[in-house]
């Protein structure tokens, strides 16, 4: 029988001082005919320096985290912590990772990741405080892959002398259970089926106090949709540690893995699969409001088909959920390949963490999935700034907001995670068949711990400020029948005798809650080591009669606001200000900024407009996580009026035209001293005084005019419009011909605004105030056309008119040698220079053609006199007028 025992009370976070992780079976890709194997890593980062140890087998190797929101990598030797697959069944001593946080150094957060080629897989690693008596196994199919692989359950004990049973579908899979009987004694159960649901536990009788941590997953799974499955089918280990059942919750948000890539193209389009697991009977599943399932305890629901739609998912009891990506072959587009995470509940969020995004085995993509009340979306930070990503609501429950963060477009692999309430956040990337997926942070239940209650917010915290009034809540499964307290190291114990408890009850199991009032807190910073024996009547399965528990409780100094801004001291102008505060250790979640004007911003670093002269203090409220009070900084801002820009011109003109331009700008306080024309042309001119300044444009167009005016205090004021220099245009065209006694319709070009027009002279025009009057002169004419514009431009061309005479065509004529009538004389026709005249044959032969008529046709062909008789003609006058066609008797 033990007389008493050592526990580490649970912080609200996933970070800690003690960690337990291991290397399980998994089958090595074949890539070509070769088999690399695989390698392991923890990976150590955290808020503020640390160091420790990791040790595995016999050997050890220092870490040093020299700086908050950094992270290193320790590489572990793979003949000290791998379980080959013929190791499995066997209870192996020393074979776990251990890492160690030195004594007095910060907390620290974990991840574990496996890494080969075509081969990657990852893990949030909980702190020892958090492990639990009893754990649902999460698993998925495997040996579907021309690679095999398995289902596995990895055993590690925390405690010596653990004994732990796995039972599934009501069978004992280790017959009379395991025992564990050193602390980093590891045990991997190895199976064909799939182990979801199996149920692990201590044994009651003999280890009912005992804690321990389990992985599963498989040494090798391919995770395919019912169909849409194209090329070859990729396969990957899936590796999570799970949460004990005293973590789980009853609400959780289930977002997608990111269908967007860092390029912007559509990736992953078919989704994801969900299995939700039931630790009770009669435990009533719905996902986006509806009954999807009724489990029993071992039972789990699958998505009939993989889901791209984030969800809502809640149950009357605690269940867990687990998130699985598709092999890269049925994924719908770019890289993919199976994975599994265990998602955290609602309940247990976070407020600020640090996570680590790896770039390793050709990982090219990663993404954090966050989920937050959508009144607290506008706070969260990462690495103190604005994602650069929005929010959007979750659908079927607009309370949470969710965003998928590319994280890609940020220059590190580190990230500090802060809001000024609760998110959780799920880390992922993708490559070429390659993946991984871990949780980011959350906050876990423990059987026993230790909170810290915000007085004024009654919220639980995880570190305090100095000064800052706290209660600390102790739980614990079993009555206590004293209690003794000591909040540091050298504060005097003070015992509690039959202290009196709140029961509550969560997830099924009935907790014991004491509290213990720090009132003005503790007036120095620093981590602080807090003890507390509590000692009982009986505590069933453990048989003690006396139990430590020990706290790792981190004190700030409270934030120091500070900050600086330009120095445009006028009104209507943006003044940028930007937050130099001091987080004194533990990173700032707000911003409120108040200037003063009836405006505020929760923006880190604001902009802001003054519209009106006049003195305002700017003050600007921190806060970290903690939400203690912070010191505010309060700056004066005295801000001077600007002047008022303005400015008149004469119409806007034609190209060449003067302009002018007045300034009617006022100046509102002191004088304007400098007057800034830009007149959008590459002119410039600087004019101290008010007097008008002319302008001529060369050329037409839109330009763009502006005046800045600055006043004696600096203050600038800026007013551009818009003028629209016209350049005209005016042609009138060739001139032209009309026969006499005929019409013509000018067809002249110009452009302008409003145009006005004016023929001269008006002889023989319909209309002389018309764009395209008809003409009808009786004698050659030569019109002048003079347009003019709104903006004052004139332009002026003409064409002229040439009235010629209808052509006398006579009908016969007699060329045979008297002198009279001899050729074909055609009146009028020599006024036609570029006519055409062509003579025929009945037969259609041509006897006779000329261009132009200066020679008249003598009834001869090439000196031949031609028979008498009819022949044809065929004149056309080349000027557009109608064509003359006819016949003509040639007679002797």
């Amino acid at each position: 029988m033990l007389s008493g025992s050592k526990a580490i009370a649970q912080s609200t976070s996933n970070e800690g001082t003690d960690f337990w992780a291991v290397f399980p079976t998994h089958i090595p890709a074949n890539l070509n005919g070769f088999r690399p194997l695989a390698r392991y890593s923890i990976f150590i980062t955290g808020k503020q320096a640390s160091s420790g140890t990791v040790t595995v087998g016999g050997s050890s190797q220092r870490f040093d985290l020299s700086a908050g929101n950094t992270v290193i990598e320790v590489p572990i030797n793979r003949a000290d912590a791998y379980i080959d697959e013929l190791e499995a069944g066997s209870v192996l001593t020393n074979r776990a990772i251990r890492v160690q946080v030195d004594p007095g150094k910060p907390k620290v957060v974990v991840y574990g990741h496996i890494f080969a080629g075509a081969r990657s897989a990852a893990s949030l690693i909980l702190p020892k405080e958090a492990l639990g008596q009893q754990y649902y196994s999460m698993n998925y199919i495997s040996g579907n892959t021309p690679d095999p692989g398995k289902n596995h359950i990895v055993l590690i004990a925390s405690e010596p002398n653990t004994k732990i049973f796995i039972r599934l579908n009501g069978n004992d899979l280790i017959p009379g259970g395991v025992t564990l009987a050193n602390p980093g004694d590891v045990y991997e159960y190895l199976s064909n089926v799939d182990l979801t649901g199996a149920n692990v536990f201590v044994d009651p009788e003999t280890s009912g106090c005992k804690q321990f941590a389990m992985f599963s997953g498989t040494t090798n799974s391919a995770i395919i949709a019912p169909s849409g499955c194209f090329g070859n089918i990729s396969s990957d280990p899936l590796y999570q540690q799970n949460y004990p059942v005293d973590s789980w919750g009853k609400t959780y948000g289930f977002i997608p893995f990111s269908s967007i890539s860092p390029r912007g193209s559509t990736v992953r389009s078919r989704g994801n699969y969900v299995r939700i697991l039931a630790k009770e009977n009669g435990t009533q599943v719905t996902y986006n409001g509806v009954q999807v399932a009724n489990l029993n305890a071992g039972q789990y629901y699958q998505t009939p088909a993989p889901v791209n739609e984030p969800a809502y998912i809640s149950a009357n009891n605690a269940i867990a959920v687990a998130q699985y990506s598709l092999t890269q072959a049925c994924a719908g587009g770019g890289f993919s390949d199976p994975d599994m995470v265990i998602l955290n509940p609602i309940e247990y969020n976070i407020k600020n963490i640090t996570v680590y995004s790896s770039n390793r085995e050709n990982i090219s993509e990663n993404y954090v999935n966050i989920l937050i009340k959508t009144s607290a979306a506008a706070s969260f930070r990462i690495n103190g700034r604005v994602p650069g990503g929005t929010f959007a609501v979750l659908t079927n429950n607009p309370e949470y907001s969710y965003l998928k963060l590319n994280l890609n477009q940020y220059p590190t692999q580190i990230f500090n995670l802060s809001a000024s309430d609760g998110f959780n956040a799920i880390a992922y990337g993708f490559g070429d068949v390659e993946s991984y997926a871990y949780s980011a942070g959350t906050n876990l239940a423990s059987s026993q711990f230790v909170r810290a209650i915000n007085k004024i917010t009654l919220e639980e915290i995880n570190n305090a400020c100095t000064r800052q009034d706290l209660d600390f809540k102790l739980t614990l499964t079993a009555p206590a029948s004293s209690l003794t307290w000591q909040l540091d190291v050298n504060d005097p114990p003070v015992t509690q005798t039959n202290p009196q408890a709140v029961q509550v009850v969560r997830n099924g199991i009935t907790f014991y809650e004491y509290l213990f009032p720090k009132n003005l807190g503790y007036s120095q910073s620093g981590q602080k080591s807090i003890k507390i024996i509590a000692k009982y009547a009986t505590l069933a399965g453990c048989n003690l009669d006396e139990q430590e528990i020990d706290y790792q409780f981190d004190v700030f100094d409270p934030p120091e606001a500070l900050f600086t801004n330009t120095n445009n001291f006028c009104s209507n102008s943006e003044i940028s200000f930007t937050d130099m505060s001091k987080d004194n250790g533990n990173p700032l979640t707000s911003w409120e900024w108040d200037f003063g004007d009836g405006n505020t911003s929760i923006d880190q670093n604001p902009k802001h407009v003054f519209l009106n002269p006049g003195s305002y203090n700017v003050v600007l409220k921190v806060r970290n996580s903690t939400s203690c009070d912070a010191k505010e900084y309060t700056r004066n801002i005295l801000i001077q009026a600007s002047p008022v820009a303005d400015f008149s011109y004469t119409s806007p003109g034609c190209e060449n035209a003067a302009i002018i331009f007045t300034d009617l700008s006022r100046a509102v306080q002191g004088n304007i001293v400098k007057r800034e024309w830009d007149f959008g042309d590459g002119t410039k001119a600087e004019n101290p005084a008010s007097a008008a300044i002319s302008h001529q444009y060369t050329s037409g167009g839109q330009f763009m005019v502006s005046l800045k005016v600055t006043n004696e205090f600096g203050c600038e004021n800026v007013l551009t419009r818009e003028l629209n220099i016209t350049t005209p245009f005016l042609e009138a065209g060739k001139d032209t011909i009309v026969l006499r006694g005929g019409s013509v319709r000018f067809n002249i070009q110009a452009t302008g605004t409003n145009l006005r027009y004016k023929w001269t002279p008006s002889i023989g025009l319909d209309r002389d105030d018309v764009r395209n009057p008809v003409a009808s002169p009786t004698s050659d004419t030569r019109y002048s056309v003079t347009i003019s514009s709104d903006e004052g431009c004139i332009l002026q061309d003409d064409l002229l008119v040439k009235v010629l005479e209808m052509p006398i065509i006579p009908n016969t004529f007699t060329p045979n040698g008297d002198g009279i009538n001899e050729v074909w004389k055609i009146e009028y026709l020599d006024s036609y220079p570029g006519v055409s005249v062509n003579i025929y044959n009945r037969f259609g032969i041509k006897v006779f053609g000329s261009i132009g008529y200066l020679k008249a046709w003598d009834g001869n062909l090439n000196g031949q006199l031609l028979p008498v008789g009819t022949y044809y003609y065929v004149i056309d006058p080349k000027i557009g007028l109608p064509v003359f066609k006819g016949w003509v008797t040639v007679i002797r």
